[in-house]
């Protein structure tokens, strides 16, 4: 017979709390989450002052990574209302149109 205790559910929220000394070097960093598998998850930050080019492609990576966690957590839940499913499709083309400026050059 077996007498392990079950571990209790995850819950679907997780809270943590942060010291005044990680609080500190949060607000000057980023911070991102991976998976145990090392996939990123999400990297939250404030926004990153565009100085060069490079701050503006890391920070456009950074925003692509939560877009597509949150597309696919939605994807998971729920049906996206078709003026969400418009807003998508325009920055998809928006990007589509400067991929192709940038295979031009």
């Amino acid at each position: 017979m077996d007498n392990t205790i079950p571990p209790p559910p995850f819950p679907n929220t997780c809270v943590i709390k942060l010291d005044q000394l990680q609080y500190a070097f949060y607000k000057k960093s980023r911070l991102e989450i991976h998976s145990p598998t090392g996939e990123a998850i999400t990297v939250l930050s404030t926004p990153v002052p565009v100085v060069t080019d490079e701050d503006a492609i890391h920070q456009l990576y950074c925003q692509t990574l939560v877009l597509e966690m949150l597309l696919y957590e939605v994807n998971e839940r729920s049906k996206l209302p078709q003026w969400a499913i418009n807003s998508v499709a325009r920055v998809i083309d928006r990007i589509d149109v400067h991929l192709k400026k940038q295979l031009s050059m």
